[in-house]
This record gives structure tokens, sequence and C-alpha cells, in this order.
């Protein structure tokens, strides 16, 4: 819970745990670049300045209990406890690592659905945009081969965001950040690996600016999440920037299915 971006902003991600049937949140998936885009539509997938995509799963929990979002089953009444995860919940995680991150999640669907909403949504704030925190996240939900790449990618996009923006860092007091993941959809799954576009809104910019293509904006994009399972949970592989696009208000949006809302956040 990286948007994702392509002018001004690329990709955020969002912090979603999907349990249950997985589908798309709207929300931005945010994670990646900013830039200002001279009056373009803003990517809301991501934040920061690059042609190509780059990894960032998007909106970030904190070391306090966090929010989880899970695929929202037809309906829980009548429905067996989920085998994997124990709960009815289908895809619940079953513990929060020192990052805040939701993890341990069952070997199904719906746990793929919430560990990619989860895994994106880390870069979804600020605070976890702070190199060395997002090496060390990227550490304990990534395959080690996949860690340093997608860590990397991040922090020189923040860093080209912040020349950008023409402020020292991302990190600087007047500059925003918010990502959030409002659905999915799930483009491939099978036991051992799984294909997952994070839908959401990112906002970014600097607060009281009076260049419109500095101050804060907003936009919709999509994130790609690849997952495979790992360890006894599910790691990542891959992820970056998808589509800046569709809005909420087209109908396009209404391909994503919605999380459900699960424990309480910071």
């Amino acid at each position: 819970m990286p948007v994702l971006m392509e002018s001004v902003a690329r990709r955020l991600i969002i912090i979603i745990v999907a349990t249950g049937t997985v589908s798309v949140i709207g929300g931005l998936v945010i994670g990646r670049y900013v830039i200002p885009d001279k009056g373009a539509r803003p990517d809301t997938a991501s934040v920061a300045p690059a042609p190509a995509p780059s990894t960032a799963p998007t909106s970030s929990p904190a070391s306090s209990p966090t929010p989880a979002l899970v695929p929202k089953p037809d309906s829980t009444e009548g429905k067996p406890v989920d085998a994997a995860g124990g709960s009815q919940v289908p895809g619940l995680p079953t513990r929060i690592n020192e990052f805040g991150i939701p993890v341990g999640y069952p070997r199904t669907e719906a746990g793929a659905v919430s560990a990619c909403a989860n895994y994106d949504a880390i870069t979804g704030t600020l605070r976890n945009r702070e190199p060395s925190r997002i090496r060390k996240m990227y550490e304990s939900i990534a395959l080690p081969e996949s860690s340093k790449r997608i860590a990397d990618l991040i922090i020189q996009n923040d860093k080209d965001s912040a020349k950008a923006y023409g402020v020292p860092s991302i990190q600087t007091p007047n500059f925003s950040l918010i990502g959030r993941g409002v659905g999915y959809a799930v483009r491939s799954y099978n036991e051992n690996e799984a294909n997952v576009t994070i839908w959401g809104t990112i906002a970014f910019g600097i607060y009281g600016n009076s260049d419109p293509n500095l101050a804060p904006r907003q936009g919709w994009g999509t994130d790609f999440c690849q997952i495979v399972w790992n360890g006894e949970d599910w790691k990542l592989k891959d992820a970056g920037d998808g589509p800046a696009e569709p809005d909420i208000t087209e109908r396009a949006a209404e391909g994503f299915k919605e999380f459900r809302l699960v424990g309480a956040g910071t």
C-alpha cells in the first residue's frame, strides 16, 4: 500500500491487507516518484521522477497496530473458517513485524492479495521512505535478491523527486506525500506465485507553494506486485508502477474489487 507514476507522480503504494476473496481497492498504491509535470494530469500511482516504472509498494503501516485491508468475500455468513489462516476472514495475516507490516499470510489467493496490498502500502507515507528504513523494511518482506534492488529504486527516485521540487529531501517538513490503496485485481495466481494490481490514490507536493505544479496534487493510478511463496510466507519478488489510471469517475474503475478494513491503525 507503494500509487504510481508517469508525470507528476509515478506511483503510490498503499498499505492494505487483503483477506478474503481478493479484489482491487480504490485508492492509490503509491510508492515511487514525484515530479512536477507542468500541468499534465498527475499519475497518482507513484511519487518520483523517472521514465521507467520503479518498484515501491504503497501507504505505510507504523510500528503500532496497522489497518489491514482484506479482500471482500461475497458473503461471510455461512462461510467455513479459512483452513490456511484459521479465520473466517480470508487472507488474514497472523502477525505484524517490527516495521508495522502485516505478515504471515495463508497460502491462498486471498492471502496473496492481502500480502501485495500491505507490501505495496508501505511507501505511502513519508515516515517509511527514510532510506535506512526502506532497506530494512524490504529485507523483511522481499526475497534477498529483490530487496536491495527495490529499495535502491525507491531511494533514487526520492532523491530525483526532491531535486525536481527544489527541496533538500522529501523528508522536508513542508513536503507532502500521502497514498491510499482502494482496490485490487488478481492478474494471475497459483499456490507458488501471484501477480496482483493495486489501485489507489495519491497526493504529493509542497504545502503552501503558490506554483500549482509544485503544490500538493492528487491523482489515481496502479501498482503491480509479484510475490512468491517462500519460507512459509508470501515474499515480494518484484513491484512497480502500472498505468496512471483509471480515475474513480471512469467505468474502468468498476473492474477493481474492494478491500475490507480489519482492525485499527495509526
